[in-house]
């Protein structure tokens, strides 16, 4: 059975989000190096990496309030401002990869899909097929995209990969979910980490999720968690692991022992 592991690379890792449209360059470059070794490591293994806006897109996407809608001119000037900081971001991102030597094509959620009402509408996942099938990896990306009954909105890389996931199980591939980001896992209100959720302790989990203390339009940690079991619902196993951690995102890729935790069914 063919493998394929989604990775997000959270905004908060790669970029300080605090600190509007500032990178974090040092652990693009760890992360590049990382996902060197799992191709050495698993050469058959198909990979799909997701960025997230980080301190680039929410800081405009806070500013026009995209993710509500585009009504009028200056919401549309609004939209196209939004994905120009999200595209900036990727393209750094791509920039790193490729000095790597890893063959990465930008993707962007705007030409796979449409939403209507900030709901999923529709899904071409087409250009990503093709993209794996020629042995490159598709780099996919938080965005703007365009909804049929408000104008537009914004679509999170979580979202983006989340369905990702359920299209290419539904194709019976092996699938696996990471979510890498600059947090130790999904934690207790005292800070300890919670190495394993289940539909069975998610009610107890759900009361202390936080929102992001950074500015964040698309949700933080309780949106990922809820989006997560949904995903781990078909039998896929989703992971949220501290991506600062060298080595912590290819052990958790290859299926070694990783620090974060364990969302599944």
């Amino acid at each position: 059975m063919m493998e394929l592991a989604l990775i997000k690379l959270g905004g908060s890792l790669i970029t300080d989000k605090d600190k509007p449209y500032t990178p974090r360059l040092e652990i693009m470059q760890q992360l590049a190096w990382e996902v060197q070794q799992i191709r050495k490591q698993n050469p058959h293994l198909k990979l799909i990496i997701g960025n997230g806006a980080g301190s680039f897109a929410h800081q405009s996407a806070k500013k026009h309030n995209t993710i509500e809608g585009v009504f009028n001119d200056a919401d549309k000037l609004g939209f196209c401002l939004v994905h120009q900081d999200a595209l900036e971001l990727n393209l750094l991102l791509a920039k790193v990869f490729l000095k790597t030597g890893l063959p990465v094509v930008s993707l962007p959620p705007l030409m796979m899909v449409v939403t209507q009402n900030q709901q999923l509408l529709k899904t071409d996942f087409a250009y990503i097929e093709n993209t794996l099938a020629s042995g490159m990896i598709p780099l996919v990306f938080g965005d703007v995209v365009l909804d049929q009954a408000i104008g537009g909105t914004i679509v999170s890389s979580d979202t983006l990969l989340g369905e990702l996931a359920k299209y290419f199980h539904r194709q019976e591939l092996q699938v696996r979910l990471i979510n890498a980001g600059n947090y130790p896992g999904v934690c207790k209100q005292n800070g300890q980490v919670i190495s394993h959720i289940t539909p069975v302790n998610y009610g107890q989990i759900k009361t202390f999720l936080g929102q992001s203390e950074s500015i964040d339009v698309t949700g933080g940690m309780a949106k990922k968690v809820a989006e997560f079991l949904t995903v781990a619902s078909l039998g896929i196993d989703c992971w949220i692991i501290d991506g600062n951690i060298p080595g912590n995102l290819s052990r958790t890729v290859l299926g070694q022992s990783c620090l974060g935790t364990l969302i599944s069914s």
